[in-house]
């Protein structure tokens, strides 16, 4: 039995993801593929535009076998820590033999050098990285030159440059690298990202999942851009949404409708209400990525909040991105506190397998992984506090309240996850 694994976010699942499927149990002659998928947030500090139990019958319908969910401290960290938190799970679940990602580079080996580099941390390194740095550098740009200086093999005509310029080739580093720091023997495997660009807002064929997100927030026909299974799976679960909604009363509150697709600002008065309620530099630094001085900039400027994203966009500034304000004001709304995130991270990256759907064909892998896996398998919620360690418990709890918080603000109500089932395709 030969497995793969992919780390993925699916938000929304798109024909680019089926063809990574597809082509890399084709290339590795692979009997499955297990899926590790964000569930109701996501790394760039948003909420996923559909629910995660819809995105894993859209994966599940399109090549997927076993879809498990990344929890909230990953899924919402940086790329370092969404990268080490799933492969810490993948690599502890014991089946997988090799881990798969599209990169705009295409070359494990040129992307393995810089992962070595940048998981050893040579004296070299260091010393031109802080070099980059005094010179008022951002560190993106510091630790791109000092790469450069380090890896001269790879220097010649800006291949670094070119390669760190790529989100998805940066991903795949963060990727090899936390392969390297667990010492898995999970083997990568990577295939040149196909169709359009990260940053494309081209609708066709082969869109990136941020066109994609527009077209759907616009309105416009998705059809030709995701699977024909995924796309009937999307189309269902927005008629169950707009059949509940003719069944409100009319004078109830707009805020209380079910939304068929969520947006950061579906979340901007629960957001509101915990900035106003923890309205001090030392308790808003106590989140991740909230350095000192970001909380003094939010408090600054909360008087004239109107929406999330006017918000983020007001406090974005040469040296803070608008991502890196957005995640750290979802880890502001949902209580994720650096402290946590050190902790898990002490912790081995503390990991469990929480199951949130399956192919019923594959069930052979599911046996397997329990057999196998050094780490719990949860495929009933109602069992976690028997197979869960107090750390992993804390984990999970923070990671269902994030998605009662994903249901309040988008249904109008929030799910207990305790009393749904598992999805088998």
């Amino acid at each position: 039995m030969k497995t793969i694994g992919i780390i993925a976010e699916f938000n929304p699942f798109h024909n680019g993801h089926s063809y990574l499927i597809e082509q890399c149990k084709k290339d590795l002659n692979a009997d499955f593929c297990v899926v590790v998928m964000s569930g109701d947030f996501v790394q760039r500090g948003a909420p996923a535009i559909i629910d995660k139990f819809t995105r894993t019958r859209m994966a599940l319908s399109c090549g997927a076998d076993l879809v498990i969910e990344l929890p909230i401290y990953y899924s919402t960290g940086s790329a370092e820590f969404f990268a080490s938190g799933a492969v810490s799970i993948l690599d502890k679940l014991g089946v997988v033999d090799y881990l798969c990602f599209g990169s705009e580079c295409g070359d494990v080996a040129a992307l393995s050098e810089i992962a070595d580099i940048l998981a050893s941390e040579p004296q070299e390194f260091k010393d031109a990285l802080a070099k980059e740095l005094r010179n008022g550098a951002s560190f993106p740009k510091a630790r791109q030159n000092a790469l450069m200086a380090t890896v001269p093999s790879l220097s010649a005509g800006n291949a670094i440059s070119d390669i760190m310029a790529s989100p998805n080739n940066i991903l795949g580093i963060e990727y090899l690298k936390a392969l390297k720091l667990a010492n898995s023997s999970i083997k990568p495997y990577t295939i040149t990202r196909a169709g359009e660009g990260y940053h494309s807002d081209a609708l066709n064929e082969l869109s990136s999942a941020s066109a994609i997100r527009e077209a759907m927030l616009s309105g416009k026909d998705i059809s030709g851009s995701i699977p024909e299974a995924a796309h009937r799976i999307l189309v269902e679960s927005n008629s169950n949404i707009e059949h509940d909604n003719s069944c409100n009363n009319s004078h109830e509150s707009s805020d209380t409708v079910s939304k068929p697709f969520a947006t950061t600002n579906d979340f901007s008065q629960l957001l509101l209400y915990k900035l106003l309620s923890e309205s001090s530099v030392d308790v808003l630094s106590k989140y991740l990525d909230v350095s000192s001085d970001l909380a003094q900039k939010i408090l600054n400027n909360v008087s004239s909040f109107t929406t999330f994203d006017e918000f983020a966009m007001a406090l974005k500034s040469k040296d803070l991105s608008y991502a890196r304000i957005s995640r750290s004001l979802i880890h502001i709304l949902l209580g994720i506190t650096d402290a946590h995130m050190e902790a898990y991270k002490y912790d081995d990256y503390t990991a469990y397998a929480r199951v949130l759907g399956l192919k019923k064909s594959s069930s052979k892998l599911l046996s397997s992984a329990h057999e196998a896996s050094s780490i719990p398998i949860i495929d009933r919620l109602k069992d976690s506090e028997k197979l869960l360690s107090p750390l992993q418990m804390s984990l999970l709890d923070e990671t269902l309240y994030a998605s009662k918080v994903y249901s309040l603000a988008t249904k109008g109500t929030y799910l207990d996850e305790y009393k749904l089932k598992q999805i088998v395709d």
